[in-house]
This record gives C-alpha cells, structure tokens and sequence, in this order.
C-alpha cells in the first residue's frame, strides 16, 4: 500500500497509523520498523509498550495519555487491515517483584500474506 493509497483507505487517525505500521514490516522507506522476529510458530510480534512508543516518534505533539488509548485503537485497525491474520496475545512478565500481562501483536508463521513470499 503506498503512501496515496493508505490516505485514501484511512482518514481516521488509528487506521491510518495502523496502514503505516503494516506496511512498516516489509519497506524501509516507511521508516522504523518496531516489529520483532519471533520463534517457533510466531514470524514476528510487536508489543504494545514498543507500539506506544512508535506511535509517538510517528506523530509529534500527542499526549501520553491519548498514545495509551491510541494503542488500543490501532490495534483494532490493525486486526481489520489484516483481515484477522494477525493475533493479540497477553503475556504475563515479572519485573521488580511485580507481575503484570502486556499485549501483543502476532503474526503467526503459518499465515498467508498476500503478494508476500510465504514460508520462512
């Protein structure tokens, strides 16, 4: 999806972020590209800490507060640009002392991604 085409399909400011955040695993020229390699069954997860910080580099002037509720909403237009071939996940982690569940975006290794090479 180039850049003509993703303002096209997405006015709202979630879904547009969420175009750019797609397209961000496969074009450098989109910029930084917050997804992560995964193992065995996962080709690539991002986790919604990673995603709120992106979130901020990619759109100046917003909120600490309205980058949380942002995250949720990308997430949401994520999970629809993809046609439900990605996954939120939670997952529970120990830090301090304290045990606490983050959200993930996964992308499992057995999907098929059209116009993308499959099978890695």
């Amino acid at each position: 999806m180039d850049g003509e085409m993703r303002r096209s399909a997405a006015n709202a400011l979630p879904t547009r972020l969420a175009a750019k955040l797609w397209q961000a695993r496969t074009d450098d020229s989109v910029g930084d590209n917050p997804w992560e390699a995964g193992c065995k069954d996962i080709a690539e997860y991002l986790k919604a800490s990673d995603l709120k910080h992106w979130i901020r580099r990619q759109e100046a002037g917003i909120s600490e507060s309205y980058t949380k509720k942002l995250v949720s909403k990308v997430i949401d237009a994520l999970l629809d640009l993809a046609k439900n071939r990605v996954a939120v996940r939670k997952r529970t982690k120990r830090k301090n002392g304290l045990e606490y569940t983050e959200r993930r975006l996964v992308l499992p290794t057995d999907v098929e991604i059209p116009g993308e090479a499959g099978g890695e």
